[in-house]
């Protein structure tokens, strides 16, 4: 294999680590979405169900093993809030038959799976379902609800993040140590 080959070998590896790296992709179902969708009350993070075996979600009734866990007022000292000030709805660890438990709030990226192969982008929480459509007002989405057939869930990786800062800067230091191992040595000015 010549040198040149390598060089896009090497740059393709790059591209594509960079493109799948730093989240992780979930696939959740439509009860799922609904616990996402947008409430009077409000939580800054949801458990969600998520890669589950078709077999196993059937049997799941959305509210099952869900808890409402909300701080204490007067918790937080000096009227600071604390990252355990948060409202939370959990799903026990018992209820995951084979599923993925993924915590979701605004910050998580959510793709809806459209039948026929579309996707439409939505924010969680700022949407809303019913039993005809869903509708996301942040990006013009309205969509009939027997369309969706799902979401998407990304999650931030802080393992893959790291990996692929590591796997770049070593590409990059190869780079520079093959280019003065294998450059012609040249006279210097006398």
């Amino acid at each position: 294999m010549s040198l040149r080959k390598i060089k896009w070998a090497a740059l393709v590896m790059v591209v594509a680590m960079t493109n799948l790296a730093c989240y992780n992709t979930y696939t959740i179902n439509k009860d799922e979405l609904r616990k996402l969708e947008a409430s009077v009350d409000r939580y800054e993070i949801v458990e969600v169900l998520a890669d589950c075996p078709d077999e196993s979600i059937g049997s799941l009734n959305p509210t099952d093993g869900v808890l409402f866990a909300e701080a204490a007022p007067g918790d937080a000292a000096d009227g600071e809030a604390r990252a355990t000030d948060a409202r939370i709805r959990r799903v026990e660890d018992t209820d995951l038959r084979g599923c993925t438990l993924v915590p979701v709030s605004t910050v998580n990226a959510l793709t809806l799976l459209i039948a026929g192969g579309g996707e439409q982008r939505v924010t969680p929480f700022n949407f809303v379902m019913d039993n005809v459509q869903l509708v996301s007002p942040e990006y013009d989405v309205l969509v009939q609800l027997d369309q969706v057939d799902g979401a998407e869930v990304r999650e931030f990786s802080t393992w893959k993040t790291a990996a692929t800062i590591t796997g770049v800067t070593l590409v990059t230091v190869g780079t520079f140590v093959g280019i003065s191992l294998l450059a012609p040595s040249e006279q210097s000015f006398n």
